[in-house]
């Protein structure tokens, strides 16, 4: 099955991988909002994605498998890339314990998970992850979520 002619198979698996290491990312997230490198600002993000990560009902209740986890999964993927405007990549490696490369891992969820998760729930995740919750903007995320 396809979808834009890319193999929705291969892209159910490649996010498969990627959801089996959500608490990989929950782990990374609270590693960081305890480093001092880190700005308060920004540990402020990262606590608000690991409370909606943990959070059972959100854009797509975690109850309903595979699906349920992809909005969350896609989350942490946008705001760790826009975390990276800020930090060095090697902070993030230094407090990641997954198998996979992080940052392969991150771009991977990024290319994929439009293809399976309904459009308005993928707009609705990434404008989630612009807004800054320590002051409620939208203007603090420099980064482009361009997909290949």
């Amino acid at each position: 099955m396809s979808k834009e002619g890319i193999d929705l198979e291969m892209a159910r698996g490649k996010l498969q991988d990627a959801i089996m290491l959500i608490p990989n990312y929950l782990k990374l997230l609270y590693r960081l909002t305890r480093d001092n490198r880190v700005r308060t600002a920004e540990k402020a993000l990262l606590l608000a994605t690991a409370a909606y990560v943990v959070a059972p009902v959100d854009f797509l209740p975690d109850f309903i498998p595979f699906v349920g986890q992809i909005d969350d999964v896609l989350l942490v993927a946008l705001v760790l890339k826009r975390f990276m405007n800020s930090v060095s990549p090697q902070v993030l490696y230094q407090h990641w314990d997954g198998k996979a490369d992080l940052l392969h891992n991150i771009e991977e969820v990024l290319s994929w998970s439009r293809f399976l998760l309904p459009s308005g729930i993928y707009q609705k995740v990434v404008r989630k992850s612009r807004e800054n919750p320590s002051d409620g903007t939208n203007e603090t995320i420099d980064a482009d979520y361009d997909i290949r």
